[in-house]
């Protein structure tokens, strides 16, 4: 696995880029801030897409049952390996850290 930081002049297309490829992804997100600890905002489920709008520098994640937004990123990592994106991090200029975690959906077990 790799983990690299992503320069800022790079986020729009990287995050347009990877949503178009993404094929059948689960997201879950998790939050850690000083004030409410390590919570999971939202537990797996279909994602739609990634992206980052420069004009109102927000940074969204579109999932079947859920939006989430960030507003005003100031760092962006992402770990890949050969499978593609495993995590997305993102933080906030208040030091909030974004966990976004991807995977292939599970098979659903016999009956």
């Amino acid at each position: 696995m790799a983990i690299r930081k992503l320069e800022k002049s790079e986020w729009e297309s990287y995050f347009d880029q990877l949503s178009k490829k993404l094929g059948a992804k689960e997201v879950q997100i998790e939050i850690i801030n000083e004030e409410i600890g390590d919570q999971v905002e939202t537990w797996w489920q279909p994602l739609t897409g990634l992206s980052y709008d420069p004009k109102d520098d927000e940074f969204e994640v579109a999932a079947e049952r859920h939006d989430h937004l960030i507003h005003k990123p100031v760092e962006i990592y992402v770990d890949e390996d050969v499978d593609g994106v495993k995590t997305v991090e993102v933080i906030q200029e208040d030091g909030t850290k974004h966990i976004i975690k991807l995977r292939s959906p599970e098979a659903l077990p016999e009956k």
